[in-house]
């Protein structure tokens, strides 16, 4: 079992553990929130990367996504994961988010054989940019590399960014009455991403939990 003396809002623990309950020292007046995660009340974030270009592809230069390499090329050989070089940047983009996705142009845009991205997705696109997006909420993806052999096009980093666990609610606000107390959660509230304390008002408290 494990005691946090507290006053302020913030991570009782950054794992996955159990609370069993939490003692009201003294306070003036005071709410407490707990949360599976590492903050307030969140739905997560997708980690994201974003390759832009100054200027055109050239032949055989090379985009890579977390451990697949797409190659732009001014013709199709019939290779997988080839990319065709457009008339302009923003052409070449738009193969190159058909490529990631496997949407259509198969055979035409982009090479024969290439099957969807299975970590990420290529998402909003512009004329001189495309975003790729991982696939799912967590900060994993912040790990996945994005790195390139071009001279016009570059990624804003070398790995995706970004991305945040979700929080989820456990124990909604509740006052406390005046003076001090005991509140023991039976034989536990289990939870898996993290303890997170947020309070209200004034109060000293020592949670409990492991």
């Amino acid at each position: 079992m494990q005691y946090l003396n507290t006053t302020a809002t913030g991570v009782v623990k950054a794992t996955a553990g159990t609370l069993y309950g939490v003692v009201v020292n003294s306070h003036t007046s005071g709410t407490v929130v707990f949360n599976d995660g590492a903050g307030a009340t969140s739905a997560g974030v997708k980690a994201t990367g974003v390759l832009t270009s100054s200027g055109v592809f050239q032949d055989t230069e090379t985009v890579t996504v977390e451990g697949k390499t797409y190659t732009f090329v001014d013709a199709l050989s019939g290779a997988a994961n080839e990319v065709l070089i457009g008339a302009n940047a923003a052409a070449s983009l738009d193969n190159f988010k058909s490529a990631v996705n496997g949407t259509a142009g198969e055979g035409s845009t982009y090479g024969t054989g290439t099957v969807a991205h299975d970590l990420v997705t290529a998402t909003t696109n512009s004329a001189t940019a495309q975003t790729v997006e991982a696939k799912y909420i967590g900060t994993y993806a912040n790990a996945y590399a994005t790195t390139e052999t071009c001279d016009n096009v570059a990624w804003g980093a070398v790995v995706m960014e970004n991305g945040a666990e979700s929080s989820i609610l456990m124990i909604n606000t509740f006052t406390y009455t005046s003076g001090s107390g005991v509140y023991m959660f039976g034989e536990g509230i289990s939870f898996h991403k993290g303890l997170y304390y947020t309070e209200g008002g004034t109060a000293d408290v020592t949670i409990i939990y492991k």
